[in-house]
């Protein structure tokens, strides 16, 4: 990220664009679609005067990933407590039952059914009411989901614990209202994309990546106190729901909106309408579809990453620990410092086709590892690091493509394809692709060898983004000269 976008710097500065034939500096370029170069809305090249400074959008990332880390790391647990220890008896087929990682699926698809319903609504509102209430509900709704979580584990003392017939139905109850009161991206991106010129976008969107990362490392740092301690997991919920309680004061105190507010009719809060805004040009379809296809694979792996590591390649769960720790470092690294590098040397398409490619190698190799090679995850696990850049830069390329008065729209609008994602990765993992290749001597990665093969066509699709994109000049911007364009 650069510098500047830290700098304490309310109306954004936006200019309007023309086209000539004469090539441009890709070092000092914005990667527009052809429709948004040749149109005349108003983009945003400069930083807005007198914004405000990223870092407490980066802090509300990093702190609800911390929380985020200290929960998905035992979120099995809660499952397991509540459906009873299933997973340790045999089944008459082969294999093991997997009946606490069908309930931890259910409930994903649960929370993202609930998102979807309100994501594109989530939006609007930001767009009409700001970026700093609507955020503070989508941490309500954490506080309350981790809270329930963690009344279902044995008590540390205080409270007792939810019994398990009871906890069954509240579960899906208590991450339904998490996900009604929506899904925290949307005005956390939002946000960042108001207080960021075009340019900065990316590596600000970036940014907030690197601190997800960040924080879900340092949420396994907490599982593993925990778990050293000997105490109840019920500790990592509650501390999670603190951490969300801190982030709400943070956006309260230290978040400040910026962006034109726009008004909006009830039908453009129907997730329906969303088709309208990822349709503005052919570029953003495509961007449209790489989240998709990023959430996808990414919803794959998390929903089952644990249950697999432990099960079928028999890895303990300190090991399991350690993996996520060398993820998230790794990312870190990638995020902060590869990923500019590479989109300011070779361009953010061929960046975003080299991290597809990764993500599909990654998945295809984890696919292939087994008890006795499980280790090499270790090192597998640098491709699914480089692969963390395609999510960033499709969605700052397609922050670049509406005005600022919009990008809630577009954020509710990316939201809802994340959200299919996350209701229907789980599902397929969990309820077929698990279930079915489980038994002894079957091929238990297949789960993982689909989603590298789901990766191949974001491959095509990046690539072929060559054909619908132009690279602009941002300092000819706003000039009496046009503005270069190179036809890649």
């Amino acid at each position: 990220m650069s510098r500047s976008s830290f700098a304490a710097s309310d109306a954004p500065t936006v200019s309007i664009i023309g086209v000539s034939n004469v090539g441009a500096s890709r070092g000092r370029s914005l990667l527009l679609s052809r429709e948004r170069v040749s149109s005349s809305q108003a983009i945003q090249t400069e930083r807005p005067a007198r914004a405000p400074p990223t870092w407490p959008a980066v802090l509300v990332s990093l702190l609800h990933n911390l929380s985020m880390g200290a929960a998905l790391n035992v979120w099995l647990e809660v499952c397991k407590e509540v459906v009873g220890e299933q997973d340790l008896k045999p089944n008459p087929d082969g294999g093991e039952s997997s009946e606490s990682q069908r309930y931890y699926g259910r409930l994903l698809a649960a929370n993202a059914v609930c998102e979807l319903i309100t994501s594109q609504l989530v939006g609007v509102m930001s767009d009409k009411f700001g970026r700093r209430p609507i955020q503070c509900l989508a941490q309500l709704g954490q506080v309350i989901d981790y809270g329930i979580a963690g009344l279902c584990l044995p008590t540390l003392g205080i409270v007792r614990q939810i019994p398990a017939e009871v906890a069954q139905g509240l579960l899906f109850c208590s991450r339904g209202v998490a996900g009604l009161l929506g899904n925290y991206k949307v005005t956390l991106q939002s946000y960042t994309a108001d207080i960021s010129s075009a340019e900065e976008c990316p590596d600000n969107l970036a940014a907030l990546g690197g601190a997800m990362v960040a924080g879900m490392c340092a949420g396994s740092l907490i599982v593993a106190l925990v778990q050293s301690m000997a105490i109840s997991f019920r500790a990592c919920y509650f501390t999670a729901a603190a951490l969300n309680v801190v982030i709400i004061i943070v956006v309260k105190t230290a978040w400040r909106d910026i962006a034109p507010r726009k008004e909006f009719r009830c039908s453009e809060a129907n997730p329906v309408a969303a088709l309208a805004v990822l349709g503005v040009s052919r570029a953003m379809v495509i961007y449209s579809i790489l989240v998709f296809l990023s959430s996808f694979g990414l919803n794959m792996m998390v929903s089952t990453l644990d249950f697999y590591c432990q099960k079928f390649l028999k890895m303990d769960k300190r090991f399991y620990i350690l993996l996520g720790m060398v993820w998230a470092m790794e990312s870190l690294f990638i995020l902060a410092v590869v990923q500019p590098f590479l989109t300011r040397r070779f361009g953010e398409i061929t960046t975003l086709t080299f991290s597809f490619a990764s993500l599909s190698m990654f998945y295809l190799l984890f696919s292939l590892l087994t008890p006795s090679t499980w280790a090499l995850a270790y090192a597998v696990i640098t491709f699914f690091a480089f692969g963390s850049m395609c999510y960033p830069i499709a969605v700052g390329l397609a922050a670049r493509e509406l005005p600022p008065q919009q990008q809630g729209t577009l954020q509710g609008a990316m939201s809802i394809l994340e959200t299919l994602a996350k209701i229907f990765a789980p599902l397929l993992a969990s309820e077929v692709l698990i279930p079915k290749f489980k038994g002894e001597g079957q091929f238990h990665g297949m789960v993982y060898f689909v989603a590298s093969m789901l990766m191949l066509p974001g491959i095509c699709w990046s690539h072929g983004l060559t054909k619908y994109t132009s690279y602009v000049d941002p300092d000819k911007v706003g000039t009496d000269s046009q503005i270069s364009v190179e036809i890649q």
